[in-house]
């Protein structure tokens, strides 16, 4: 995690001030701020929770929450009461309640609201490091503020999973235990069951947690994992494969054995056979891939654009950075060039395609030329002309015709309104002189007469 930027210590130190300002208004107006925080907030979060995990006054946190606490759950009591209900009191949102509070006067306040509002902020941030820090609040302050933390877990929900399998591992067996305890509410205190997400990313982040754990119990799944078709799942499982190392070596060799048929050399470490093994998995993944790949060279060298297209968007959909993809630029280019004018959407996406395979030279300028040429006729054609793109364009590739015509085509545009313009503008000339005379003639005749 970078450090802080400095502007962003001072706007988090601004708003944690305005939560615990003698105004209320301030109060709850910085309040309603805690809800849109975002990522860049991450580094100023972390740091300001930290010094403030090593400086505060637990015990005197905890005092002053139970206050507080029994405070709020009294003022409830009392409204139910005088509305003549007997319901149980539940009691409110930690930091609404504190932000709440009319009693300023207690130094152990500003703290107390500090942690809770951090923890909120880190909740809405939501990513792994975020989840450590709503994790991390429990670890930090201890069992006064573990409730809390267990609903702002449940409110993460699948992004809480790598944070709490990474504090299964926690030196303290309380927290340990206590993380167990939270996977298994969750019900994903099994590895395969943990893995049951949506998100790609969170996947990642629950296998390279696993591998932090060094848990032997998941390294079959792990390195199951790691012949993923997904480049981010199979770069995760192999991460967390390595942060097994050498305790993980039987059953790597077991993988080796049933992949490719003939047991490791004795001799061979564990890393060895870790890149062995891996190896193995990316040629089987990459037979398919490449036996796509061929079929659309054959295509294009038939002359089938479309086909040769249609084979590669499925060879990228496998593989984004598939190692032969600035061969496949070319036919993207062809197709895009032939399709500009009949089909401008499939032509620009076919473009943007060559564009990115083809990291530099003749290919990628003029895929890069005709993109921003359909751009500008896109936006020429909603009436908004953008010089800029077209400039650039003709920079890019100098034969280019169509970003030339569309040029030809916008002066032609402009010098046609420019003459339209002049001749409103003579005629408008003309009718308001020609009103004048006829005015003045009238004025002047009423004078004679008289």
């Amino acid at each position: 995690m970078p450090r802080a930027e400095r502007s962003d210590a001072d706007r988090l130190t601004r708003l944690l001030d305005q939560l615990c300002s003698d105004d209320p208004k301030l109060r709850f107006e910085a309040r309603a701020r805690v809800g849109e925080v975002d990522a860049a907030w991450l580094p100023a979060l972390l740091e300001r929770f930290e010094r403030l995990a090593d400086t505060a006054n637990k015990p005197a946190l905890k005092a002053e929450l139970e206050r507080v606490r029994d405070r709020a759950r009294a003022n409830l009591r009392e409204a139910l009461s005088r509305e003549g209900k007997n319901a149980a009191v539940v009691t409110p949102d930690y930091l609404d309640m504190l932000v709440s509070h009319p009693d300023r006067a207690s130094s152990d306040l500003q703290p107390l609201t500090e942690v809770v509002a951090l923890s909120r902020m880190l909740e809405k941030v939501g990513t792994r490091e975020a989840a450590r820090g709503v994790v991390d609040v429990y670890v930090r302050f201890g069992e006064f503020l573990r409730v809390d933390t267990q609903l702002a877990l449940e409110r993460l929900k699948d992004r809480a999973i790598a944070a709490l399998i990474e504090t299964t591992a926690h030196p303290v067996p309380r927290v340990a235990t206590w993380a167990k305890k939270q996977l298994e509410d969750m019900g994903k205190a099994v590895a395969s069951d943990a893995m049951q997400v949506l998100d790609s990313t969170l996947r990642a982040d629950i296998l390279r947690a696993y591998g932090k754990t060094r848990d032997l119990e998941t390294a079959r799944l792990l390195i199951s994992y790691a012949a993923s078709e997904r480049a981010m799942i199979r770069l995760a499982a192999r991460e967390a494969v390595a942060m097994l190392g050498e305790a993980g070596l039987w059953q790597l060799r077991d993988a080796y054995e049933k992949t490719v048929g003939q047991r490791a050399p004795r001799e061979w470490p564990w890393d060895r056979v870790a890149r062995e093994l891996f190896a193995q998995f990316d040629r089987e993944r990459l037979s398919e891939i490449y036996a796509l790949w061929r079929r659309g060279r054959a295509a294009e060298a038939r002359g089938d654009l479309d086909g040769a297209r249609h084979l590669f968007d499925q060879v990228l959909a496998w593989d984004p950075t598939f190692e032969r993809g600035a061969s496949m630029a070319g036919a993207y280019l062809a197709y895009a060039e032939r399709q500009a004018d009949s089909e401008p959407q499939a032509a620009e996406l076919a473009a943007r395609r060559a564009e990115r395979l083809a990291a530099s030279g003749p290919v990628h300028e003029r895929a890069a030329s005709l993109r921003l040429t359909l751009e500008g006729r896109a936006l020429y054609e909603r009436g908004i002309v953008d010089e800029v793109l077209l400039a650039r364009a003709r920079e890019l590739d100098r034969d280019n015709r169509r970003a030339s015509a569309l040029e030809d085509e916008v002066r032609a545009s402009a010098a046609k309104d420019q003459s339209a313009w002049r001749r409103y503008s003579a005629a408008a000339v003309i009718f308001v002189l020609g009103g004048a005379g006829v005015a003045f003639m009238a004025l002047r005749q009423r004078r004679a007469s008289e």
